[in-house]
């Protein structure tokens, strides 16, 4: 009887002592609980100027061409929409360098729905926040959308946002931020460095938002790129019907019917062709925007 006193209150305590660390996890998980909309500081006349890359393949493919702008994003309206949810308007200007005039080139809405932050662009819903922020947290960032704006593909709406380097300081330019948070969209290593003379794809997203400030960096590439030959004067040398010294044989690679494909992961076969770059083709572009001011 007394050993199964024992036992009872042994297994009394370790049920007391799983209670007590579960409501301690939970009272800390409830302290630390930060929302999304802490990385973010949007109200009627806010605004946050960036200096705004934007990267193309230049003609032929050969190398990539940046032109540069000075942007300005500005809350113009704040409102409640047709669903009851808080949404901002956002008005785009770009700086013309030569007068000085800001001048609206497109406009934005932004969604706080307090477990997340949805951001329309282009008439392009995507998830760019959401709660609580900790790092590693995971969630489908585009799957509002059903064609990539930078290329035809059939998994921009698949990608993964995550979380990470939550609470990190992060400097940008002449901007010190001691609190940010990065937000990794996508990340492809596929194919690198960037070829010309061959097929080529990368994709990466990457936004780093600032407590109480909102989106300070922003870089997001996705490209395509694929280029065209034309073969001639094609030949293949194989080893002689007895054995003895090589044969050589012309052909013309640039017709089906030749399995030229084939005779070259043959290993008694060695196929040569004089190859002429005909063309290329490349879709999709890179964006970067770094912070240069905000109020």
């Amino acid at each position: 009887m007394l050993k199964r006193k024992k036992i009872l209150t042994r297994l009394f305590l370790f049920f007391s002592t799983c209670l007590f660390l579960y409501a301690c996890k939970k009272t800390n998980e409830t302290g630390n609980f930060i929302p999304a909309s802490d990385y973010l500081n949007v109200a009627k006349g806010k605004f946050i100027v960036y200096k705004l890359d934007s990267t193309v393949t230049i003609n032929f493919g050969t190398s990539f061409k940046t032109v540069s702008y000075t942007i300005k994003d500005s809350v113009v309206d704040a409102f409640l929409d047709n669903a009851g949810r808080e949404t901002f308007k956002i008005f785009r200007y770009q700086l013309n360098t030569t007068n000085g005039v800001w001048v609206p080139i497109n406009t934005f809405t932004l969604n706080n729905l307090g477990s997340k932050i949805e951001y329309v662009e282009n008439n392009l819903r995507y998830t760019k926040l959401v709660s609580p922020v900790v790092n590693g947290k995971e969630w489908q960032g585009n799957s509002f959308i059903s064609v990539s704006p930078f290329k035809p593909d059939n998994f921009f709406n698949s990608w993964t946002y995550r979380y990470k380097d939550v609470g990190t300081s992060k400097t940008f330019g002449a901007l010190s931020f001691p609190n940010t948070v990065t937000v990794e969209q996508f990340d492809s290593t596929t194919n690198l460095p960037f070829y010309n003379k061959a097929f080529w794809t990368y994709d990466k997203g990457y936004e780093v938002y600032a407590k109480n400030v909102g989106l300070v960096y922003k870089d997001i590439m996705s490209i395509e790129y694929q280029v065209f030959t034309s073969l001639s004067n094609c030949s293949y040398t194989k080893p002689k019907a007895n054995g003895v010294g090589l044969d050589t044989v012309i052909i013309n690679c640039n017709l089906a019917t030749s399995n030229c494909d084939s005779i070259r992961r043959l290993s008694t076969h060695k196929l040569k062709c004089d190859t002429s770059i005909t063309s290329f083709d490349y879709k999709g572009f890179g964006i970067k925007q770094v912070i240069l001011d905000h109020n």
